[in-house]
């Protein structure tokens, strides 16, 4: 039996920093965590939004070379790394968590790369309608417009901007404090 540890974080609480030691493993329990990597001149790419039963990251030991945050106030289980590794259900548990990020990380590739703005916005708010696991056409962003063009490339201002312009031509309605739904073709 693994010894697992849990820990809950509120909203914007730091998880770990780049250079902190990978000694275990982090899974999210509850909430959503974004995985980040900070540039020299103070910029922010997020690569990843890590939701309910992911792992936050695969690295079993060296320092971590990017940061973590909880965007909404998270549970964690953590377990060591050497153990989870030889565990097997951990282990085939880990082998899914790669497939799967792999999966994510080659939509995020093609987003950032092929995609204009309003392709990426709106591929983007799929995405996150998948991973947390609302029905099709409701989402709920728990990140600020800010978190979601450092996702997916863009300004705060393209951001908002196709905001206001989908939620004017009613493609886009706001139906909560952070939830909306999709009403029509957004990229078009």
């Amino acid at each position: 039996m693994i010894q697992e540890t849990r820990r809950t974080l509120a909203s914007h609480t730091p998880v770990y920093f780049a250079g902190d030691r990978a000694t275990d493993l982090v899974r999210v329990e509850r909430g959503v965590v974004m995985v980040f990597n900070l540039f020299e001149d103070g910029r922010r790419q997020i690569v990843d939004f890590v939701t309910a039963g992911e792992l936050l990251h695969f690295q079993f030991d060296g320092e971590l070379d990017h940061y973590a945050e909880a965007i909404t106030e998270v549970e964690l289980v953590s377990a060591p790394s050497d153990a989870a590794l030889s565990d097997p259900v951990w282990a085939e548990y880990i082998f899914q968590q790669m497939r799967g990020r792999l999966d994510r990380d080659r939509r995020h590739v093609t987003l950032l790369a092929q995609k204009s703005a309003a392709e990426r916005l709106a591929e983007f708010l799929i995405i996150v309608s998948d991973r947390l696991s609302t029905p099709i056409g409701d989402i709920e962003l728990p990140m600020t417009r800010q978190e979601i063009a450092d996702y997916t490339g863009l300004t705060i201002e393209t951001v908002s901007r196709l905001f206001s312009r989908w939620m004017r031509e009613r493609r886009l309605v706001v139906t909560g404090k952070r939830t909306y739904r999709i009403e029509g073709a957004l990229a078009a």
